[in-house]
């Protein structure tokens, strides 16, 4: 899966902030650590992405 991940979501009843892109074989947005990122509440893309597996592939 190549992408960037230039945005940052926080999904439905979840605490983590994530980030997101899209992903070639993906027509959704989706998150490194693999969930859909549609129907999450979409944040400032300078918000500090707070997932420890999103951290993990992105290195923020």
């Amino acid at each position: 899966m190549s992408t960037k991940w230039p945005e940052r979501v926080r999904l439905p009843g979840g605490r983590h902030t994530h980030a997101a892109g899209y992903a070639s074989g993906f027509a959704d947005r989706v998150t490194p650590c693999n969930k859909i990122a549609e129907g999450g509440e979409f944040l400032d893309d300078d918000n500090p992405v707070t997932c420890p597996a999103c951290q993990r592939t992105t290195g923020k």
